[in-house]
């Protein structure tokens, strides 16, 4: 069991979807009772695996015809910062891009400051060592004290081929290692997701685009790409709904997959 925690104060950001390019705005609100909510057109959407519905490259989650997409920086950002409780409302069909990750969002919500909210809530513990295959992709999970998340990654071709980064998320290094990971893209995808109409609000200042020997960025750093998918791990997983606790190492991982094992874990609990 633990106390969960909302903030102190709101936030608000304004910018661009990384999909459509247009204006999205978001304002974060405290909440008392338990979880995280999207407000839509009126519309609540819980931040829930139960929500989620099929999008190419992110995660987005729908409700009584009401849809928001890009959710997983966000939530990821409120999952490190210890936000369990939270009131989120959109103006626009995505979450803003802002810079590319999640550090804008964890400065903006740490700087808002974290309290206390009501009554105590169970977490979801791993509770022993298992491989779970979901197609390309495989998690192995183990118990711990706390919760650790390491995601390997393989882009045969590119300098990507073979990388692998996570850690604890009580760390302050590690937590510092993934909010700052930016979206990445191979080089010869990007005409395939600009003629699918998506990444319109993308640059080399919020994405990280990867080549045979190298990045096209001028400013990439160590394992930026895998930090990254820690990054979209972590906020698939916020959708099982309470606080996890145990290690997850994901191989070849992707949003449908870690939506899978969102969805196995809470319904199993553990």
């Amino acid at each position: 069991m633990f106390i969960p925690q909302t903030l102190k104060s709101s936030v608000a950001l304004a910018g661009v979807g990384l999909h459509s390019g247009l204006p999205c705005r978001v304002e974060i609100h405290p909440r008392r009772s338990f979880g995280r909510v999207f407000i839509c057109d009126g519309i609540s959407i819980p931040a829930l695996v139960e929500y989620t519905t099929e999008t190419p490259r992110c995660t987005t989650l729908a409700h009584d015809g009401a849809t928001v997409s890009m959710v997983e920086h966000l939530l990821a950002a409120l999952l490190l910062a210890g936000v369990d409780n939270a009131e989120i409302l959109v103006d626009g069909a995505e979450i803003p891009v802002l810079d590319g990750g999640g550090a804008t969002w964890y400065q903006e919500i740490s700087a808002a400051g974290i309290c206390a909210a009501d009554g105590e809530i169970a977490e979801i513990a791993i509770q022993e060592a298992q491989w779970i295959s979901c197609g390309e992709s495989e998690f192995f999970l183990c118990p711990a004290d706390g919760l650790s998340v390491y995601a390997a990654i393989s882009f045969p071709g590119t300098v990507a081929e073979c990388q692998m980064a996570g850690g604890g998320t009580d760390d302050a290094e590690v937590r510092g290692q993934i909010i700052r990971a930016r979206t990445f893209a191979l080089e010869r995808e990007v005409r395939e997701l600009l003629d699918a109409n998506l990444a319109h609000g993308g640059s080399l200042q919020t994405a990280v685009i990867l080549c045979g020997d190298g990045y096209l960025n001028e400013h990439v750093w160590p394992l930026e790409p895998a930090w990254h998918k820690v990054l979209d791990l972590l906020g698939d997983l916020a959708l099982v709904g309470t606080r996890l606790r145990g290690h997850i190492t994901a191989v070849r991982g992707g949003h449908r997959s870690h939506i899978a094992l969102a969805r196995q874990l809470r319904k199993s609990g553990g």
